[in-house]
């Protein structure tokens, strides 16, 4: 992937989010969110509402992590896609893309909640002082299989060497890995293809095993869909805007993972 393209500096930057080492997080945050707004014009164009996500820290019992989050409602992205992936596949993104099927649209939603996930940083202790964060914070080394996940996913674009059957395999085997073997990750893990769609410089995408359609283009399709109630009765007060920039990021999350065809790449 040129790393000079929008895809390429936006994978950069959400890569170095989970990177160990000293980490400023204002810099980092920076060169996500412009990353973001620069790979939102050229896909979204006036339709963009990435500028309501931002890079930041949430606190758990089990530690700090640094992650993408809505600005405002200061809730994690996987949180919200969590209680989206059982949602009606709604009818603008079937028009879309009339042969996708609902469990295909909850494996999207799945998967790409697991993606965004495992682009987080591993968590660190919540520090005493936690009100005066050092400029530059210290980040844990990724877990094996943390890392085996973002590797599996960055081949997509970066391998050519592998076809895309062995591309689909280690992605699926990564996934469970990070995510746990339980029966909704397995089944969404079946229905995850490495493809070459589209035009032949298109190049390999991630996409659903039996409709072929890309991950990114299912999920950017579904931009502007009324806030699911199941996401509604979990988070009451997010707005619209909101929904479209999680649904958003994510879509310009997954584009990030694709190459560019042959004739845009430099």
């Amino acid at each position: 992937m040129n790393p000079s393209s929008p895809r390429g500096r936006l994978r950069d930057a959400l890569l170095c989010v989970g990177e160990r080492g000293g980490v400023n997080e204002a810099v980092l945050s920076a060169a996500v969110t412009t990353a973001l707004r620069e790979l939102a014009s050229e896909v979204l164009g006036e339709q963009s509402r990435v500028e309501l996500v931002t890079l930041g820290s949430e606190d758990h019992p089990w530690g700090r992590s640094l992650g993408l989050r809505l600005a405002d409602y200061d809730v994690d992205l996987p949180d919200v896609l969590l209680y989206a992936d059982q949602s009606d596949l709604p009818p603008q993104v079937q028009e879309s893309c009339p042969t996708l099927s609902q469990e295909e649209w909850e494996a999207v939603l799945l998967v790409s909640k697991l993606i965004v996930m495992g682009l987080q940083s591993e968590p660190e202790p919540v520090r005493d002082d936690a009100d005066q964060h050092p400029q530059v914070t210290p980040r844990p080394p990724r877990s094996v299989a943390r890392e085996q996940f973002c590797r599996a996913l960055t081949a997509i674009s970066e391998r050519t060497d592998l076809h895309q059957e062995e591309l689909t395999a280690q992605l699926r085997t990564a996934l469970l890995n990070f995510a746990s073997e339980t029966p909704d990750n397995k089944k969404a893990a079946q229905r995850i293809a490495v493809l070459h769609t589209g035009e032949p410089q298109q190049g390999p995408r991630l996409c659903l095993s039996r409709s072929g359609l890309s991950f990114a283009e299912v999920a950017l399709s579904a931009g502007g869909c009324p806030v699911p109630s199941c996401v509604r009765e979990e988070f009451p007060d997010l707005t619209q805007d909101e929904w479209d920039a999680v649904i958003h990021v994510t879509g310009l999350t997954l584009t990030a993972l694709e190459p560019e065809p042959a004739s845009d790449a430099g």
